[in-house]
């Protein structure tokens, strides 16, 4: 159990003056707990003042089982995403995908590595399939992958107007996004279609062609990779008025940019998300991004704060993450309100990260080798922000 006292809390759009109590891997109480009773159940106690909490950052879009290697072949293949990768920018929740590589990064992979993810504490779930339209599939189906793999929430990330991939027939595209969907409905799973927005001129023309003659549920689409043109930016604020969730990843490090376009274009910024498409970065560039905009471009972290939280919570229909509400999950992290640096980060209710420094086991029983990247990148993410 942990208390956390003295911070201001981000609820509901604004920060707050609050105090979270949780147990085992819910928030159970936001308020003053008596000490007599916090000494009884020995609570963990942190003193946050000066502090920020934030829920726990979710990412929708990354390659946990690693980059494919476009571009020199398999030594170029980028390493898979490491969990201290994670931690150290605030990133609780996480999203893997397959890319273009649906040949030497497999289904079996990206599932085993989702789970090792849950395992540790995090809360990690994948798409099945990839570039390819059919998607490749554990099972026989993107409807029984989805039904009967847990970690499995929905198929992407499907490409559209990509030189990487064959344009889908609408029939196959309506066929995997309805399995989703279905699946999902009973499984009760959210049944997400993932789509990749490429930058061929069709851009987003397929997806209109196939609300066309098809009956799709808008809500259950999130398009990714908008922030290629400005052309793409408009196309997707038009799915996004149709109740579409689409996405802005870091891939060029550009946030601050095409963020600007989206809301100078008049987008719906509670449709949008924003993912770290990490594979060739890291998960923790969301946090760096995120502070950088603060800190040089004039945003403030209320109105930025629910683009990586509870926006994509509903993207992805996760009801108890993105938000500090008593019974959703102790998803926290703990920032500094003078330099934004990160002190503490809880995932499900256990410690990860404290006073800035990992305190889980970073090393197998059974392996001499250290399993996760520590401190790679960090300076140089720090001086970029």
């Amino acid at each position: 159990m942990i208390y956390l006292e003295n911070a201001e809390i981000f609820q509901e759009g604004r920060f707050i003056k609050a105090n979270v109590f949780t147990a085992g891997e819910r928030i159970k109480k936001i308020q003053t707990v008596d000490y007599h009773t916090l000494r009884d159940l020995d609570v963990k106690v942190y003193d946050c003042s000066g502090c920020f909490i934030i829920p726990g950052i979710l990412d929708p879009h990354l390659h946990l089982a690693g980059g494919s290697g476009e571009k020199g072949g398999f030594s170029s293949q980028s390493a898979a995403i490491t969990i201290a990768e994670c931690v150290r920018g605030g990133v609780t929740t996480l999203v893997g995908t397959l890319g273009v590589d649906t040949t030497t990064k497999t289904m079996p992979e990206l599932v085993a590595r989702a789970r090792a993810f849950n395992d540790v504490g995090l809360t990690a779930y994948c798409y099945t399939g990839g570039y390819d339209c059919p998607p490749r599939t554990i099972t026989d189906s993107v409807r029984h992958d989805v039904i009967y793999i847990p970690e499995i929430i929905g198929v992407g990330e499907i490409a559209i107007a990509d030189r990487r991939a064959p344009e889908p027939t609408l029939h196959d595209l309506a066929r995997s996004m309805v399995d989703a969907y279905v699946g999902g409905m009973l499984s009760n799973k959210p049944g997400i279609s993932h789509i990749h927005a490429g930058g061929g001129d069709r851009r987003l023309k397929t997806l209109r062609d196939l609300m066309e003659v098809h009956v799709i549920v808008p809500d259950k689409i999130h398009i990714t990779h908008i922030g290629r043109s400005k052309a793409l930016v408009e196309e997707a604020i038009e799915m996004a008025q149709r109740g579409c969730f689409v996405d802005l990843d870091l891939w060029d490090r550009d946030f601050v940019y095409w963020y600007k376009v989206y809301r100078e274009l008049g987008g719906p910024l509670d449709q949008l998300t924003v993912s770290s498409d990490a594979g060739i970065g890291s998960p923790s560039e969301l946090w760096w991004e995120l502070r950088d905009a603060v800190l040089n471009h004039g945003y403030t972290l209320e109105e930025l704060l629910p683009h990586f939280t509870v926006n994509t919570a509903r993207a992805l229909g996760l009801s108890r993450k993105g938000r500090i509400l008593v019974e959703h999950d102790a998803d926290l992290t703990v920032i500094d309100a003078k330099n934004f640096e990160i002190k503490h980060v809880i995932s499900r209710g256990q410690v990860f990260l404290e006073d800035g420094k990992f305190v889980f086991s970073n090393r197998m029983d059974f392996s001499r080798r250290g399993l996760d990247i520590y401190g790679i990148g960090e300076e140089n993410d720090k001086k970029s922000s």
